[in-house]
């Protein structure tokens, strides 16, 4: 079910146009073209106090990696950086039109790109204090409407301009561009094995692996499965956590330390078994961890990883 609230505006680049109140479920939608010479462009959802924006929103084209912050009685706040694999170094490419979508939930806004969620950006001002967006930079034809949803992201809005369906008879090694989600079009049970080839970036701070039910983030998925390695907290050692996420929150969560011997900018291949009793998850040829079945393994029929990894292959026997 979709509301379409009556924000619909092609926009000037530089002007602020007002918003509706904010709440979760509420979708901010903008599309533009992004002509050749771009070197980058920001989407800024500003607040009644002057000076603050509650999201900032910058991909810079000329530099291969996206800037999300929030400013402040006018000073900046610890900005969050990524870098996007893919042929350009950045998701969004020139001489094209992109879709944007914010979607606002219980504790951070969602990203979606060209119909395919990017990332989330936890909320550091109130949503009720955002007033209106707008738009800067190199970027043209931008038009905008705001929406209520109750999915996201909703292939109704923009549907992917791929599906990506992983079985046992073929690998995928095309278009593994993080972050991911890939269907399992066979059923993960006792006996299966998934295999994930790939390289740390080289400065790695943590990614993840969910085997889940759904490929939603909003409502959020049943997760048997969420396999998380960090590596810079402070001067602690690296550890993996893993969980699950269950009636409506994540269950209390299980760190397995001592065991990684991933190196920054080394490749690996990630193996995570589904045996009896749980899973056991395999670091090149030494298993690093197992996680008792909390959920059954037969509902999941998706898998998702974000976070600092570049993937080489993905495959299952």
């Amino acid at each position: 079910m979709i509301r379409i609230q009556t924000l619909t505006s092609i926009y000037n680049v530089g002007k602020l146009i007002p918003l509706q109140f904010l709440k979760p479920t509420s979708a901010i939608i903008l599309t533009g073209y992004i002509p050749e010479n771009a070197s980058r462009f920001s989407v800024n959802l500003t607040c009644k106090t002057s000076g603050n924006i509650a999201l900032h929103f910058n991909p810079r084209l000329d530099r291969g990696y996206i800037v999300r912050n929030t400013r402040l009685r006018g000073s900046w706040e610890n900005e969050e950086t990524c870098s996007p694999a893919g042929s350009s170094g950045c998701i969004f490419r020139r001489n094209s039109y992109m879709h944007l979508m914010i979607f606002c939930t219980n504790d951070a806004f969602q990203i979606a790109i060209n119909g395919e969620h990017f990332c989330s950006f936890y909320y550091r001002l109130p949503l009720a204090d955002i007033t209106a967006l707008e738009v800067n930079g190199t970027i043209e034809d931008i038009r905008t409407r705001q929406l209520n949803l109750f999915v996201y992201p909703d292939p109704n809005i923009c549907r992917p301009s791929r599906t990506l369906i992983l079985t046992t008879e073929e690998p995928l090694v095309d278009f593994l561009d993080v972050p991911i989600t890939v269907g399992i079009g066979s059923e993960f049970r006792v006996g299966a094995s998934l295999l994930i080839a790939g390289r740390l970036k080289l400065l790695p701070h943590s990614f993840y692996v969910n085997l889940q039910r759904g490929k939603t983030i909003y409502p959020h998925p049943l997760i048997p499965l969420h396999l998380n390695p960090r590596f810079l907290y402070g001067n602690s050692a690296p550890y993996v956590v893993m969980n699950c996420w269950n009636n409506g929150t994540w269950d209390h969560e299980e760190r397995h330390q001592g065991h990684l011997s991933w190196m920054p900018g080394r490749d690996f291949l990630l193996t995570i078994r589904c045996e009896y009793e749980g899973y056991t998850i395999w670091l090149d040829n030494k298993m690093i961890g197992e996680f008792k079945h909390r959920l059954q393994s037969s509902i999941v029929d998706t898998l998702r990883i974000s976070g600092d990894v570049v993937l080489y292959q993905l495959s299952m026997n």
